[in-house]
């Protein structure tokens, strides 16, 4: 089966560190998932960074689209992916049950991290 879903993501920045989040398929990635019906996409990330971390995000600008075409499940997945930037209000991160560990990197130092289809190009355009 082809799907095809619509996800915001923010990139998350605290005094030059971004703040990166770990899989339990060991990816990193930035905080971010899918937007809902009828919800704003950069709602959808400032929502998602919340329930994912329980940071607050500040001044969320619009950043830039990418998307991934990947197999998962035995299903076709095309995600596209809007992707916006903010600034953290604090740094106590509180981890959902989506990820298993968090950090704080700067921007060179996630380079050398095992990132997610969705944070590759993200980190390139930064």
């Amino acid at each position: 089966m082809r799907i095809q879903e619509l996800n915001a993501c923010l990139v998350l920045s605290y005094q030059g560190r971004l703040l990166l989040l770990k899989r339990g398929n060991d990816l990193w990635e930035f905080p971010g998932g899918g937007v809902e019906w009828g919800e704003n996409p950069a709602d959808a990330a400032i929502r998602e960074t919340k329930e994912e971390t329980g940071l607050t995000a500040g001044n969320v600008t619009f950043f830039m689209i990418t998307s991934a075409v990947y197999e998962k499940d035995g299903n076709d997945k095309h995600s596209v992916y809007i992707v916006y930037k903010g600034e953290a209000r604090g740094t106590d991160v509180v981890l959902s049950g989506e990820h298993t560990e968090f950090r704080w990197v700067m921007p060179h130092e996630a380079k050398y991290m095992k990132l997610a289809l969705n944070a590759e190009p993200v980190l390139e355009a930064l």
